[in-house]
């Protein structure tokens, strides 16, 4: 059984376009969904959720202040930090924390944005050619 090349070119097309749809939607449900994330849940509750370790780390740091992050000794009585630093230190990863959210928003929303401007173009110009040969086979 032969098949022919327009044929073949119309199975190659409708698989374009098909695949096309799919990653359209799936593009449009990250960033819908990442958006509705970002909006619902709050800083505080995304920092109490999964960065409070920064916070625990503001009031009870490893390392003294004079000493830097990286060494090999170990610290056997480490500086307990005043109130103020405490405060400073919150406020600080509250700050880096909302626009490390709002980085990440933005970069995803590029990206997705690329990702589904390249699957439109696919679908625009392959789904007219499969309508074309499907209408010259009936």
């Amino acid at each position: 059984m032969k098949i022919g090349t327009n044929k073949l070119f119309g199975i190659y097309l409708a698989i374009v376009s098909f695949v096309s749809i799919i990653a359209v939607a799936i593009t449009l449900w990250v960033v819908l969904t990442s958006v509705w994330k970002y909006y619902i849940i709050s800083d505080e509750e995304y920092l109490q959720y999964r960065e409070s370790y920064k916070l625990d780390n503001c009031k009870n740091p490893t390392y003294p202040a004079s000493t830097k992050v990286w060494t090999t000794t170990v610290i056997s009585n480490p500086v307990s930090p005043t109130e103020e630093e405490i405060t400073k230190c919150e406020q600080k990863v509250r700050s880096e924390i909302h626009l490390s959210r709002a980085y990440d928003l933005k970069e995803m929303f590029i990206t997705s944005f690329a990702w589904f401007i390249v699957f439109l173009i696919l679908f625009c110009f392959h789904y007219p050619k499969f309508l074309k040969i499907k209408k010259e086979e009936e």
